[in-house]
């Protein structure tokens, strides 16, 4: 018989690495660049712990609250850190612009210090600490507490459990996937000073504390913070000159292998790190410039490990073990790069290959063989047969079969249990005012095997919830045909990708990308990334004049503020247009052309929905024609302003934000506050001053009644405005309202913030 050369074409990437590589971490190196902050997020008191949960930075600060952050039950205090929050628009990074920065809940103050704290990773859940005091003794304890989230709004505090007025307690982190909560005390058990102890959550209920002897010294540790398996915390260990530094350790690694954070330390106090999932950004506190400030790094991980490639060979035809057969791995150009031979029992192993590159396998044999690869734990998890002419392929997992959990955006996952949730929503391409309901969703696992199934609800709406990442699915919708499109949603409802149905009713994706623990790339992956940022948006336009008329084949053409003409659609028999492809976070606005009927364009309004089908935006046409949807405020740099800022600036004073005027309602009222008159008394005064100005009224409500009911209320809120300019001689036609009902909440807790109504003049 002919020696054969039998060849295992194997691709080396991420999908084969979790079947047959296995690796050891030798080394682990983190160095960050430290920045300060550029926007003016900072402020003159101590501002320090950041915690980042979706697009929000919470923060303690000391700062003094004033009545718009407070709201009407606001407090005066001086010198107490309470915890407030940011919103931050677009990317994390030191400029990052941070709006409606507030106090988190006024249920969270009660006269003395709250904070640092966290969340669960849900959100649902936040634990903090807050310092109790001893007056007789004077002393102050500082106690854990944590507060769930219902109904937009935080319960009152209760206090941990384990609690003891004798020890203090702060500084929590809580791991959600280990249902444990990580915090700082100095409570009897640990090795000295404040250590860091953990309680486990069961239940049964919460365990009794314990020291986190791989991180506790005889000095003090403090502010932990877990991240990919990384612990972080603050300590004094090496004593410079007092101050605290940041270090780091791999969990449940090698013990006492702690390392200082290169490139965030100083001989200040520099503690409570916040690092993003990925390691690659985050933000921590330091006094380094005369008070505690917020800090923003970049961070570079390097991780050298060691890999392995283990596999088995059998006999097809024969009995016994193919002993002594030579296994060789070589490259694409078939060049020999590794050479082992199997043992007694027909198996091997590579070890420190190179992850960077495409290799096959190769076994010199007089007979045929079979290849098992293996895991680290001996489990077989992948057969290799050969083909009629001894050739084993072990193929890649082409764009058209990997699995659909690539497109969970990262807000939609939970890195600690490893999970996702797929929301998504099927609309017909051609039919905007149609939606499929009731249809059926498939995930198909990598067996072919329908794995989860559900119904649209009656906006083609879906959800899978609580998805290992660790698995591939694909998509299927049984009932698909060649009008259905999918979108794919991340956390605040924008579209991340968009894809048509196959032959076969499939939605097919690429696959995520590979973390530092799985690093091989997916082979020939291509330039076909879905690579969405976009928002999805369907409405109608109704005419007062005659709802009955036809609306339908109306122009409808969507420009960004600039100008620029985006998309065009038409609307249908219903007078309904969808458009898929809008950019995020920026004004848009919105043009109607009658298609040869005699219409009033004046007299036209456009209702615009959201993907649950709520009517969120009720938009009158305003400056050159355009009906205009805004996000919340406005920014002053798009050259619309017809008014002398100087002029502007000294008759509103301390009344005009930088970006728009704001005044509020009471509750279920569409009066403006009284002693918000005075506001409108001065924009009337410029509008009367400045013939040429024109007003536009963003008007809101709370989410208290119904979507449809608080469209409406924030549409009268509108129009009493426009009431109250034209008793002061101020024409109609240079005011123009829309209505954005509940749609756009600027505080989840105080619901006097969100009555309100924005005037921008221009």
């Amino acid at each position: 018989m002919k020696l054969r050369n039998i060849l295992f074409s194997l691709a080396l990437f991420s999908v084969l690495l979790s079947f047959s590589q296995t690796y050891e971490v030798i080394k682990v190196e983190i160095k960050c660049t430290a920045h300060e902050l550029t926007n003016k997020l900072n402020s003159s008191a101590n501002d320090f712990s950041p915690y980042v949960h979706n697009n929000t930075l919470y923060f303690a600060s000391d700062r003094n609250p004033d009545v718009l952050i407070g709201g009407e039950n606001n407090w005066s205090k001086t010198e107490i850190i309470n915890l407030y929050q940011a919103e931050i628009k677009g990317e994390f990074n030191a400029g990052s612009k941070a709006k409606n920065v507030r106090l988190v809940s006024e249920r969270f103050h009660f006269g003395s210090h709250t904070g640092p704290a966290c969340f669960s990773v849900t959100g649902d859940t936040i634990f903090l600490s807050q310092v109790q005091v001893d007056k007789k003794a004077g002393k102050f304890y500082p106690q854990l507490y944590y507060a769930v989230r219902l109904n937009k709004k935080f319960t009152k505090l209760t206090p941990l459990p384990f609690n003891d007025p004798k020890y203090s307690f702060g500084h929590p982190y809580y791991d959600s996937g280990a249902e444990r909560l990580y915090f700082a005390s100095n409570i009897e058990g640990g090795r000295g000073g404040k250590d860091i102890y953990f309680s486990d959550l069961s239940d049964t209920g919460w365990s009794t504390p314990q020291s986190l002897d791989e991180i506790n010294t005889e000095e003090d540790e403090m502010f932990p913070f877990i991240v990919d398996n990384v612990f972080f915390y603050a300590t004094n260990v090496d004593g410079r000159s007092g101050g605290l530094d940041i270090y780091w350790k791999v969990l449940n690694g090698i013990p006492n292998s702690s390392k200082a954070l290169e490139g965030v330390n100083t001989d200040m106090d520099d503690f409570g790190i916040y690092v993003f999932p990925g390691m690659t950004k985050g933000y921590f506190s330091s006094n380094r410039l005369g008070h505690d400030d917020l800090m923003y790094f970049d961070m570079e991980r390097i991780v050298t490990i060691r890999n392995e490639m283990a596999g088995e060979f059998k006999y097809k035809k024969l009995d016994g073990l193919p002993s002594d057969v030579t296994v060789q791995i070589i490259d694409e150009d078939g060049f020999v790069l590794y050479e082992t031979k199997t043992d007694d029992e027909g198996k091997f192993v590579f070890k420190e290959i190179e992850t960077d590159k495409s290799y096959s396998i190769r076994a010199i044999s007089e007979e045929d063989l079979d290849l098992t690869l293996q895991n680290l734990g001996g489990e077989d998890v992948a057969n290799m047969a050969g083909d009629d002419k001894n050739i084993f392929t072990y193929r890649k997992i082409g764009t058209d079969q990997s699995g659909t959990l690539a497109l969970i955006p990262d807000d939609m996952i939970d890195f600690n249990l490893n999970e996702g949730h797929l929301s998504g929503q099927l609309v017909y391409e051609k039919r905007p005012s149609e939606f499929p309901k009731n249809m059926k969703v498939v995930l198909v696992d990598e067996n072919g095997k329908e794995s989860l199934s559900t119904l649209t609800d009656e906006h083609g709406n879906f959800d899978f919830e609580k998805l290992s990442m660790a698995k591939n699915y694909i998509l299927k919708v049984p009932e698909a045909d060649d009008d259905l499109v999918l979108l794919v949603y991340d956390l605040k409802g924008n579209v991340v990708a968009q894809l048509k149905t196959n032959e076969k009713g499939e939605f097919t994706f690429r696959k995520i990308a590979p973390d530092y623990s799985n690093e091989l790339a997916l082979e020939d992956a291509g330039d076909d990334a879905f690579d969405f940022d976009t928002q999805t948006i369907w409405g109608y336009f109704e005419y007062e004049n005659n709802s009955k008329l036809s609306r339908s084949g109306l122009i409808v053409r969507a420009f960004n503020e600039d100008g620029t003409l985006i998309e065009q659609e038409l609307t249908d028999k219903d007078g309904v247009f969808r458009f898929r492809n809008l950019p995020i976070e920026k004004s848009l606005l919105f043009k109607l052309e009658e298609n040869g009927d005699n219409f009033i364009l004046d007299d036209f309004t456009l209702y615009i929905y959201d993907r649950n089908g709520q009517k969120i935006a009720g938009l009158k046409r305003g400056q050159d024609g355009f009906f205009t949807y805004r996000p919340l405020g406005y920014d002053l740099d798009n050259g619309l302003s017809k008014i002398e800022e100087d002029n502007l600036e000294f008759i509103l004073g301390g009344q005009r934000k930088a970006d728009h005027i704001l005044v509020y309602f009471d509750s279920n009222q569409s009066q403006v506050k009284n002693s918000d008159i005075n506001v409108l008394k001065n924009v009337a005064k410029v509008l009367n001053e400045n013939g040429q100005a024109r007003a536009e009224i963003n008007a809101y409500a709370d989410a208290k009644s119904s979507d449809e009911y608080n469209l409406i209320l924030s549409q009268k809120r509108g129009e009493w405005i426009v009431s109250y300019f034209s008793k002061r001689g101020i024409s109609k036609d240079r005011i123009i309202v829309n209505a954005y009902g509940e749609s756009r909440l600027v505080d989840q807790q105080n619901d006097a913030l969100n009555r309100r109504a924005e005037i921008h003049l221009y």
